[in-house]
């Protein structure tokens, strides 16, 4: 096994047979073991994802040899594209991955939870009704209905359940970026998503045509997308980071601030992830090395 580069595991039982050979070899101390959970930009296979970039060297990475978690990094992936906070962290799942966290000694967790809570359907819902309306009353009728409650609440279960197993490993969340593409559905190509381009239709989008008709405006509508973006974060992680002392989160706002970044309304191209990727990788670098309380065994190089 490769002591310089990360080991992506998908299936529960290959992680678990890694992990055994990790610990007869007395490799766990010098090899990250992470656990992850999420959505879409943790899973989607229309290009390398923000996990894909932590878990797997660039071209260039590998040529050079360079670490990617430090010694290499055991992956626990339980992430599924289109999954909603709240469907993620229900108690049933919570504890199905709880009797994962307590049965390994994982180094660190990352998340990544409650970007389609406030689109698709629930936008769908929401506005289906109404005239069209001003940028701040939309904001409203989002805050009013509930919903960031309702994700607040999914995120709280999950880590009150984990910080009571193992209070002192970090949990890594992030935030999302502001969509600059709206109204434009992914390009499935059989490059970009395989032979699964030829029985799905469409990919998105999930924003634009559900607000269009209050908002017709499309500089309302990018409005609109950034509020929500933010009122997730002022009302779901700023809380939840001071609820909880080993959960923190990445800030990737305004990180992509170019449309060639972006894939669809609501993922970045495999260049938009890389760039985000590093973000959260210098943040698990610091966390691991916080833990460990010394140098971490993940450097970037």
């Amino acid at each position: 096994m490769s002591t310089n580069q990360s080991v992506m595991m998908t299936r529960r039982g290959k992680f678990r047979i890694i992990y055994r050979e990790l610990k007869r070899r007395n490799l766990l101390k010098s090899t990250p073991i992470i656990l992850c959970e999420g959505d879409s930009w943790f899973s989607t296979p229309l290009s390398p994802n923000m996990l894909d970039w932590l878990v797997n060297a660039t071209p260039d990475e590998e040529a050079r040899m360079a670490p990617v978690l430090g010694k290499g990094g055991l992956f626990f992936r339980a992430e599924k594209s289109g999954d909603l906070a709240i469907n993620m962290f229900t108690r049933k799942n919570i504890k199905d991955l709880a009797k994962w966290f307590g049965q390994f000694d994982f180094d660190a967790v990352l998340i990544s939870a409650g970007g389609n809570d406030c689109v698709d359907d629930f936008l769908k819902g929401l506005f289906k009704d109404d005239n069209e309306m001003s940028v701040a009353e939309a904001r409203e009728k989002v805050r009013d209905s509930g919903r960031f409650d309702e994700v607040h609440s999914a995120y709280w279960r999950f880590l009150d359940r984990f910080t009571s197993i193992k209070p002192n490993v970090p949990i890594i969340g992030h935030t999302y970026d502001y969509p600059l593409r709206l109204g434009v559905p992914g390009d499935l190509t059989l490059r970009n998503l395989g032979v699964a381009a030829v029985f799905k239709k469409t990919v998105g989008d999930w924003i634009s045509r559900y607000i269009k008709h209050v908002l017709p405006d499309l500089n309302d509508q990018l409005a609109f997308s950034k509020q929500l973006i933010d009122d997730f974060v002022d009302r779901v992680l700023k809380p939840l980071d001071q609820e909880f002392p080993s959960f923190s989160f990445v800030d990737l706002r305004g990180s992509l601030t170019t449309k060639e970044h972006w894939f669809d309304e609501m993922h970045p191209t495999g260049e938009g992830f890389h760039i985000l990727a590093k973000k959260m990788r210098a943040v698990v670098i610091q966390k691991l090395a916080e833990k460990l309380g010394g140098d971490s065994p993940a450097s970037d190089s």
